[in-house]
Formats: C-alpha cells, structure tokens, sequence
C-alpha cells in the first residue's frame, strides 16, 4: 500500500511532469522581456502642442505660412545635424496635425482659398495676358494664324469685348472725321478727278491712327497692332469692292459724290473703327 501511494506521488511531483512547462513558461518570459527592452530602447517621447510649438519657435496663432516659413528657416541652420532635423520634422507635424484638429471642429476659420500647408499660393498674374482671360467682358476668343515657320506671333490670343464709352466716342470721333474728309474733298473735285481720287491721306492717317490706338490704349503689342490693323483694311477693301460692284456709283452717282475709290475708303475706314472698337 505504502508503495503505491509513493508511485502516486511521483506520477504528480516527480521531475519527469514539472520541468517542461516550466522551461516554456520561461522561454516565453525571456522573449516578452527582450523586446520590452528593444521597445524602451527605441521609445522617443510624444511631443506635445506646446513643446512643439516652442521648438519652431511659433504660437498658437501662428499662421501655416508662418509656421512653415519658421521650419524652413530652422532646417537650413540645422543643416548636418541629423538630431536636430529630426526633432524640428517632428514638431512641424504636431504642430500641423494640431491645426488641422482645430480646422476640423470649427476652431479655426479658414479661407476656402487654403488647400494645404505645404502648397504655396499662386501669384497673380499679371499683364495685358491675365487681364483677357479674367476679364469678365470677353465674348469671345479667337487664335490668329502662325506667322513664321516656326511658330506663331507674341500675344497672338484674341478677345472681342465691348470698349469703354469714353474710348468708343473718341474712336468714332477720329474715325467718322477722316470719313467725313474724304467724302467732303471728294464731292468737291470735278467727275472725272472724283473717278481717280482714292483719299490716300485719310487712309493713311486712318491705318496709323488704328495702330496707335490698339497699342496704346488696348496694350497690344506693335506687331500684332499693325497686324489686325492691315486686317481691318483688307476686310473692309473687299466689302467695299463688292458694294462698289453692286451700286457703281461712278455710273449712278450718289448726288454729287461718285468716286468709287473713296466709297471703298469709307468701308475701310468703318472695318478698321470696328476693329479698334472691340478687338483686344
């Protein structure tokens, strides 16, 4: 009996049952405790709002320009120190992960022109360019031709709008006296001077005038002034022409007036008031 209950107590106590749980529970242990060391090892402690705040040396109201102006800054004097670059890349984060909190509750208002901290504005654009494509008057664009083999004419985009009144008066003014002239020079001469007579003064103010007023007061460069200027005559020679052929006026005269050259001057002059007028 006293046998027995030995072999008993050696099935539950003996060394064969302990050990083997034993070494695995300590294997498990040893491995948890290596890398709780590992982990304490590499641990770099969370920065808060304030800290961050301080080392970019910013506030709580700072701006994003601000602020990103300020890491900028402090990178380029921490150039080579890897520590110190880190640390600033660390507190721009919290720093930017903070206002986009506040951004995000309603904390902070914000321009809906603001996108990202990192993305700077665009700049304005400026010059004659920016002031057809934003100007809310254009009707209307148009590409003239490539001049050249190589490519087309500087500032060759094209906008019809409608002109000031001031400028229209003064336009019309000069345009309308010049046609006048050349009616008036013209009804005066004899019928058979009236047949040769072309009013190549007024024309030639007229193209010159045209010229002037779309590189001075529409901004245009000279080349593309002198351009739709010959393009203004051009239009209106051939408009002239074909009425001209229509209504012969040296044949049937308009009361005194029957010199077809002056009457395709006076369509030439009206094509280029028109381009002068709403061409810019």
């Amino acid at each position: 009996m006293l046998n027995m209950n030995l072999n008993v107590t050696q099935n539950f106590v003996g060394p064969s049952a302990v050990p083997r749980p034993t070494r695995v529970l300590s294997s498990q242990f040893k491995r948890r405790h290596v890398i709780s060391r590992a982990q304490e090892d590499d641990y770099v402690p969370r920065l808060s709002s304030e800290d961050a705040a301080k080392i970019l040396g910013v506030s709580s109201s700072s701006s994003f320009d601000e602020v990103l102006a300020k890491k900028n800054a402090l990178l380029l004097k921490a150039a080579g120190d890897q520590e110190r670059v880190m640390e600033l890349e660390a507190a721009y984060d919290v720093v930017f992960m903070q206002s986009m909190k506040r951004r995000i509750t309603g904390e902070t208002n914000v321009s809906t022109s603001v996108r990202y901290a990192d993305v700077p504005p665009e700049p304005p654009r400026r010059g004659p360019q920016a002031q057809r494509v934003s100007s809310p008057k254009a009707v209307g664009v148009l590409k003239l031709p490539s001049i050249g083999r190589g490519g087309g004419m500087p500032g060759s985009a094209l906008a019809i709008a409608p002109p000031t009144q001031e400028l229209a008066v003064q336009q019309s003014a000069i345009f309308g006296a010049l046609g006048l002239w050349a009616v008036v020079q013209a009804t005066l001469e004899s019928p058979s001077a009236q047949l040769s007579e072309t009013a190549g003064v007024q024309l030639s103010l007229a193209l010159a005038y045209s010229v002037y007023t779309l590189k001075e007061n529409k901004k245009m460069e000279l080349g593309k002034a002198v351009a739709l200027s010959i393009g203004g005559l051009v239009v209106g020679a051939l408009i002239g022409t074909a009425v001209q052929n229509w209504l012969r006026v040296d044949i049937v005269p308009l009361g005194a007036f029957q010199s077809p050259g002056v009457f395709c001057t006076e369509f030439v002059i009206v094509g280029l008031l028109m381009g002068c007028l709403f061409l810019v």
